[in-house]
């Protein structure tokens, strides 16, 4: 192993790192593990995202059908535009998985090049960004629902 990570999708550690002391060989697969277990909750949320998504949509669809009865005929139906927010909400669960992936490669570099420290600016940013987006999505949806 050169230290670096080719393309072959194998890590490779850094070249002052001393993989025959086994303790040190455990740190850096622990290490490895933590990033892809890491991942792996990412792509969780992703997928809870566009699940969440479908499910407005199909509630959606249960209330337009519940407004058709004869008992609701003279109730105002009101549309609730959830095209908008199922939408918005798909799109962050593409945004988050892209995200991960961006993350997961990104760590795996520092740990293969032997970095001791890791910075959670990157991590805290995008968690900012994410919050104030779906904040105002949220808001804009109000917006046009009333």
């Amino acid at each position: 192993m050169d230290g670096k990570s080719g393309d072959s999708g194998k890590a490779a550690p850094a070249a002052g790192c001393d993989l025959g002391n086994p303790l040190v060989l455990l740190a850096w697969q622990r290490n490895h593990l933590a990033n892809e277990r890491t991942f792996l909750a990412w792509v969780r949320t992703s997928l809870a995202l566009f699940a969440f998504s479908f499910v407005i949509e199909r509630f959606d669809f249960l209330l337009k059908r519940v407004q058709q009865l004869e008992m609701f005929a003279g109730i105002t139906q009101k549309r609730l535009h959830t095209e908008y927010l199922t939408l918005s909400v798909f799109v962050s669960g593409v945004a988050v998985m892209a995200v991960a992936v961006w993350r997961y490669y990104a760590v795996r570099k520092l740990i293969n090049s032997g970095i001791g420290k890791f910075s959670a600016g990157p991590d805290l940013a995008v968690m900012g960004i994410f919050a104030v987006l779906i904040a105002g999505l949220f808001v804009l949806y109000w917006a046009i629902l009333n």
